[in-house]
């Protein structure tokens, strides 16, 4: 065997074929946890946003000036109806959430609650509410879709809590 056949034999190991398939095979998963990772927390956000606009609409709900017919202020706690359906339930013809309420926006296992509380929500003097403040806390839970698994300590759910205090009119 002389020297040319010498090369062509190292030649064989130094082909490059199939090179662009292992460096795909490499990269894709790193690229998938990217684009799921921005999924994942891009829909927890999307959910802190909708809870934060929900605990607003809910204390100006709650806070706002509302007579009955005989002219007396109805407390927050006795509106109809309650602020937590009113969040969770309300409808287009109610005039709040652009017509869905929370349990439509959320998904089906994030554990909405709604709690008031405050000096106004425990008020029951209607002539001593103003002024008193209204306190609406949204909590839900964020289930992790992919992330959760592959990053370790995040866990598989997220627990998310906005609150929003306004003073009773």
């Amino acid at each position: 065997m002389g020297t040319g056949s010498r090369q062509s034999l190292f030649g064989v190991f130094r082909q490059e074929r199939g090179g662009i398939a292992l460096e795909f095979a490499i990269i894709i998963p790193v690229f998938f946890l990217l684009v799921f990772g921005i999924v994942d927390f891009s829909h927890a956000w999307y959910l802190n946003h909708q809870m934060s606009n929900a605990s607003r609409e809910g204390a100006r709900y709650g806070t706002r000036f509302v007579k009955d017919s005989n002219g007396i202020r109805i407390l927050p706690q006795s509106l109809i109806p309650s602020i937590a359906n009113y969040l969770k339930y309300n409808s287009a013809e109610n005039g709040g959430l652009g017509g869905w309420g929370l349990s439509h926006l959320l998904p089906a296992d994030s554990n909405l609650t709604v709690t008031p509380s405050g000096s106004g929500w425990t008020e029951a003097n209607p002539a001593t509410l103003p002024g008193k403040d209204l306190t609406i806390t949204v909590s839900a839970r964020k289930t992790w879709l992919v992330i959760g698994r592959l990053v370790p300590g995040l866990g598989s759910y997220k627990d998310i809590t906005v609150s929003t205090t306004m003073k009773c009119e």
